[in-house]
């Protein structure tokens, strides 16, 4: 009963091996290995069936481990993915605009109005600021009057001046400009932020909100599911630039070497997903100024690991239950994956599970 009441997070990787069977790594691993692969291209958020659990990853959604049946449910998510996009076409409040946005990954210039329609609506929600700035980060021609009305990213870190995030991707901004001290100046002040929060976690409950309510003839649980894989097709928009500025091989001055060294410490103590965490402690090693920094690195890195496989093994597996042939199990899997939905919007993927491990019945 006590696993019914406790949020979990749905995670990817079960331990090291597990995780490089995945997708690739957020960011290369430090000298002398092989060069940094780019991230694989980006797909729109289509409601496709999950193999295994889903959580997030540079490209979308990737399994929690080896391959699962197709879903019971893929002929329904296919007809409400053809329905949402019909509905979200007129949105006219904030959250409606926000999830059509989502859905326009392949045309960013509706995207972008449905993004600036969400954060003029509600201009407090972060994860509208951060939505909004991200997308403008795409180059267009002509520039999108969205974009070219205000600076959506410096206001961004304007609005959320604790997190490290948007002062990271303002540092690569700078480096694409040729700008490099101003470059290593944002990577410093990110390195002294509160916190690193790219709002990831937010996505399934604003997803969630939408669909359990929407009335249409679809299981419950089936809009559980489509919930969960819309939200896991959210992309890391930090990545890129992350890897460019800290990891990828090329001429890096000792100032900027230095500077990435703190931030991914930082990252690793204050990022609020384990995507921030793990790509937090590639970024440590990569520019430890020692063997002794490099191996502090290492064991960090070995120990976020070790939380995400405890995180998975505690939490209830909704996933499974979502495709029961049984009424009463799958009702159980959509008040799991509500309950997952909101801890994680409330306290981030990292601090829902360090709940849910403080929560835990002690053996």
């Amino acid at each position: 009963m006590l696993k019914r009441l406790l949020p979990a997070l749905a995670l990817a990787i079960a331990g090291g091996a597990l995780f490089a069977q995945a997708q690739p790594a957020l960011l290369p691993p430090p000298p002398p290995a092989a060069a940094p692969l780019a991230p694989p291209p980006s797909k729109a958020p289509l409601p496709s069936a999950p193999t295994g659990t889903l959580t997030q990853s540079p490209g979308g959604a990737e399994a929690r481990a080896g391959e699962e049946p197709p879903s019971r449910w893929q002929a329904e998510l296919a007809e409400l993915d053809a329905d949402l996009r019909l509905r979200l076409l007129s949105a006219n409040e904030p959250r409606t605009d926000w999830l059509a946005g989502e859905l326009e990954g392949a045309d960013i210039v509706s995207q972008v109005r449905h993004y600036a329609a969400a954060r003029t609506a509600a201009p407090d929600e972060q994860l509208y600021q951060a939505s909004l700035a991200t997308a403008c980060l795409t180059r267009v021609r002509p520039p999108l009057a969205e974009c070219e009305a205000v600076d959506r990213l410096a206001d961004w870190a304007r609005r959320d001046a604790d997190n490290g995030v948007p002062s990271l991707l303002l540092a690569d901004r700078a480096r694409q400009r040729g700008e490099a001290d101003s470059a290593v100046a944002h990577v410093e002040h990110a390195a002294g932020a509160e916190r690193f929060d790219d709002y990831w976690s937010r996505g399934a409950l604003h997803w969630w909100n939408y669909l359990r309510v929407l009335p249409v003839k679809t299981d419950s649980a089936a809009k559980a599911q489509a919930a969960a894989n819309y939200a896991a097709a959210r992309e890391l928009s930090w990545a890129s630039s992350l890897r460019a500025l800290c990891a990828e091989s090329g001429a890096r001055s000792e100032r900027m070497k230095a500077a990435c060294a703190k931030v991914g410490e930082a990252m690793m103590a204050r990022g609020a997903t384990f995507a921030l965490q793990r790509a937090g402690a590639r970024v440590a090693e990569t520019n430890a100024l020692d063997d002794r920094a490099r191996k502090a690195a290492q064991a960090r890195h070995a120990r976020i690991l070790e939380a995400t496989a405890r995180c998975a093994q505690q939490r209830p597996d909704f996933a499974s239950d979502l495709e029961s042939a049984a009424t009463a199990t799958r009702a159980r899997g959509v008040e799991q994956f509500g309950v997952w939905a909101s801890a994680q919007a409330r306290d981030g993927e990292v601090g829902a599970c360090v709940r849910l491990a403080t929560a835990a019945p002690r053996k």
